[in-house]
């Protein structure tokens, strides 16, 4: 027994007359005569009773028209409540950014949903990238950007970018073309607080070139760490997109790391059960817009696109100092690929 049952009887008991139903339901009278006897194959009962004046319900067809009748109202009010949230989704939706990445696509993403989907209400949580890991794997977030992502049964993993970390120094400072890895561990650093995907790569780097470094202070508030900058306390490692805005204003200045650049791949990770609701996908479908339209634009710079959504180029991107927004001379430059191992 299935919904096409259910429906096929429900004619027959209305119209109490088989061959107007089967004209009613544009099926041929036999096909509908062998669908009703199957019904009462299938229950082990007689659903009608078949006369030369028509067809009418017995006790145990009173009884399953009305549940059919029911049960169709549920099932057409289920279609119709899918068809209107398909059409207009609504409800509230949680998502997590990184404090850097928060900083260049919260805001436009709420323009954009509140203009599209108006109906649709969002929670924005700031947090490191391994707490909003955390929290997406808890349901408690819908989804969220994270940092250098690994498999996770409770997750939907998507890479969406690589985005490569600068050296940050004070404007003040003589600003070289880029810096390498030995003098940036020369100088009074200043860095996010573990375990901030940052400070990981840097420490990594160090690490690897058995270089040691002096740490003045560690923080996870971004702002606290281009304060300390801007006032000559020392450098910072940060993403384009913690201070571009910083840099526009000439507070600060943002450096490529010469011989081995530090790149993060950000992801969009994802609630498996929360994944299947439509304003969640709507969300997820215009936030990667948002990210793929502040790339194009040119507001976020130092990253690579990886999906097939990303802008094509003439030639491969050169190795330069970011430009700011305030108009220096230097070019401002994309992310370069990963390197080998």
């Amino acid at each position: 027994m299935d919904i096409r049952h259910l429906r096929y009887f429900v004619k027959v008991v209305e119209l109490s007359n088989i061959t107007a139903a089967a004209e009613a339901l544009f099926i041929a009278q036999p096909s509908l005569s062998q669908h009703m006897s199957n019904l009462e194959s299938e229950l082990g009962v007689s659903l009608l009773e078949r006369s030369v004046h028509g067809t009418r319900a017995t006790t145990m067809g009173e009884l399953l028209y009305r549940h059919a009748k029911t049960i169709l109202r549920q099932f057409d009010d289920a279609h119709s409540a899918i068809r209107r949230e398909s059409e207009a989704p609504s409800g509230r939706v949680a998502i997590g950014f990184p404090t850097s990445t928060s900083r260049i696509v919260a805001a436009p993403l709420l323009a954009c949903l509140k203009e599209r989907y108006p109906l649709i209400e969002l929670e924005l949580v700031e947090a490191s990238s391994g707490d909003l890991v955390a929290q997406v794997g808890q349901d408690r977030l819908a989804l969220a950007v994270t940092m250098n992502a690994r498999t996770d049964a409770r997750l939907r993993i998507e890479p969406v970018l690589e985005e490569e970390l600068f050296a940050v120094l004070a404007p003040a400072q003589r600003i070289p073309r880029t810096l390498s890895v030995k003098a940036l561990a020369a100088l009074p650093l200043l860095l996010p607080t573990h375990p901030n995907s940052v400070r990981v790569a840097t420490e990594r780097l160090f690490n690897e070139r058995h270089l040691t470094f002096k740490l003045v202070a560690e923080t996870s508030a971004v702002e606290i760490l281009i304060l300390a900058v801007e006032r000559g306390l020392g450098a910072t490692v940060l993403p384009m997109a913690a201070f571009a805005l910083a840099q526009h204003h000439g507070r600060v200045r943002g450096v490529p790391i010469a011989e081995r650049p530090l790149v993060r791949e950000l992801s969009l990770s994802l609630s498996v059960s929360a994944a299947r609701s439509p304003a969640v996908q709507c969300v997820r479908e215009m936030l990667l817009r948002v990210i793929e339209d502040e790339v194009a634009q040119g507001r976020w710079q130092g990253v690579r696109l990886l999906n097939a959504a990303e802008p094509p180029r003439e030639k491969p991107a050169r190795r330069a100092v970011p430009k700011p927004r305030s108009g220096e001379d230097r070019p401002a430059r994309s992310a370069p690929r990963r390197p080998a191992g």
